[in-house]
């Protein structure tokens, strides 16, 4: 059973260790979790790197028995059959039973080999997972009427195969093998189904207070469920528009009574609007009778950037919510198959320019 994580890393440019190279290909893989401390890249990877450079590298179409390797790299056979069971899920290596007992090789005879099948399971797999994706997504056009948010945010995401079926449904199922839950989900914990729930029928970005609220979640956890989602291409993050009217209006009332008509021409920014609205907003403060209806309808043909810069001149912040990275369930799926192809298609190069050096 396929069972990987895929971190997007940026390339090494240039390396011609090998070492470095599958020391960035564990990294990518998430093989290696804890990182010690010693003076090599195979004290700091541990008994993961060291298997797999002072075996599996030495001779990539060797069979390799558990004993074989223990005496080669001097760890303990626990600690070989834990560290063996990890590659082999991840799909890098292949055993096979002969008269010797298990051996284990370098699936395909090389890395790239080894990459390109996991990338063709990974991938059909991850297909297969999201596919509940297609009827759970209610479209919505309008959901994608604001743009997203420039983010660089490396992609992540857990890619394991159908296992057999439990009690929980194939939506909660989904979410839970692709990592949103964390890496040791506490039982009958459905919060990351519950936050993916309320984004899936929303037709429009939905703010951090609004999904603990009708989740019943902490700030802390609906936090870091919203960023593993992010990191897997499914939720991306874009600007509340209805909810900049009201910060607009708290803002102009707060620096008002602080500093003055003057300074919100000038600093403030309002100086920068049309003289009309302008006028208008400053005559409604002093007279006493702005209301956020008032503001609203002030800003009604100003775009949305303008709005945001002068919510930044006024001292606020544009509110920013959470939305899927599309309108409809297709257009989601798509997004996340775009960052595991570009994820592994960096891993696949480096596994090329491994193999070169190893030949």
């Amino acid at each position: 059973m396929l069972r990987v994580r895929f971190v997007e890393s940026p390339l090494p440019a240039g390396s011609r260790d090998k070492s470095v190279l599958l020391a960035w290909i564990l990294d990518s893989m998430a093989l290696v979790r804890s990182k010690g401390e010693g003076n090599s890249i195979a004290d700091e990877q541990g008994g993961m790197h060291s298997i797999l450079s002072k075996c599996f590298m030495s001779d990539m179409r060797k069979g390799w028995t558990s004993a074989e390797i223990s005496e080669v790299t001097g760890i303990s056979s626990t600690g070989i059959h834990h560290q063996l069971v990890k590659i082999r899920e991840s799909g890098l290596i292949s055993d096979t039973r002969g008269g010797e007992g298990r051996k284990y090789m370098l699936r395909g005879g090389s890395f790239s080999t080894a990459i390109e099948l996991i990338s063709v399971n990974a991938t059909t797999i991850a297909k297969q997972r999201l596919s509940p994706l297609y009827d759970g997504v209610t479209d919505s056009p309008s959901r994608m009427v604001v743009s997203a948010e420039e983010e660089s945010l490396p992609f992540k995401i857990d890619i394991m195969e159908l296992g057999p079926s439990s009690e929980k449904d194939v939506f909660e199922e989904m979410l839970t093998d692709l990592g949103f839950g964390g890496d040791r989900p506490r039982a009958n914990d459905s919060l990351h189904s519950d936050v993916m729930g309320i984004l899936v029928s929303s037709d429009r970005p939905t703010e951090l207070s609004i999904l603990m609220e009708r989740s019943s979640g902490s700030r802390a956890r609906v936090s870091r469920i919203l960023e593993r989602m992010r990191a897997a291409g499914i939720v991306e993050r874009a600007v509340v528009e209805a909810r900049i009217p009201v910060d607009v209006f708290g803002s102009l009332s707060r620096q008002y009574r602080a500093r003055g008509s003057d300074w919100l021409i000038g600093r403030g920014g309002l100086g920068r609007l049309p003289e009309d609205i302008c006028k208008s907003l400053i005559n409604s403060l002093e007279k006493g009778s702005l209301n956020i209806e008032g503001v609203h309808n002030s800003l009604e043909e100003i775009s949305l950037h303008d709005r945001r810069v002068l919510l930044n001149t006024l001292g606020g912040r544009a509110p920013l919510g959470y939305r899927l990275t599309g309108a409809t369930g297709k257009e989601v799926v798509a997004s996340v198959l775009r960052g595991l192809e570009r994820t592994l298609s960096r891993i696949s190069s480096v596994a090329g320019r491994l193999d070169s050096l190893l030949e």
